[in-house]
């Protein structure tokens, strides 16, 4: 990760880091529903998107378990597509 990028999330407030947090899991589980795609597979979790305004008043325990469960959910996919690449081997 560049300095630069670092620097840039470190001056977005708590509200709108939570929720470039969240954009990046996203992004990351739509980079994992592509390969999946490819291969016909359904994908077996989502991920929530994180709602700036909604969102905002969460406590930190809440936030932790939202992204939690997003990041298990994201594990989950990889271990899948481990699993299915391994049987295609």
């Amino acid at each position: 990760m560049s300095t630069e990028l670092l620097n840039s999330f470190d001056i977005l407030n708590i509200n709108e880091k939570r929720n470039q947090i969240s954009n990046e899991l996203i992004t990351i589980h739509e980079l994992i529903k592509q390969i999946e795609t490819k291969y016909g597979i359904i994908p077996i979790t989502s991920i929530k998107n994180y709602d700036i305004e909604k969102d905002k008043d969460l406590s930190e325990a809440e936030i932790l378990t939202f992204l939690y469960e997003d990041i298990y959910n994201v594990e989950q996919e990889l271990i899948s597509l481990i699993n299915i690449e391994e049987n295609l081997k």
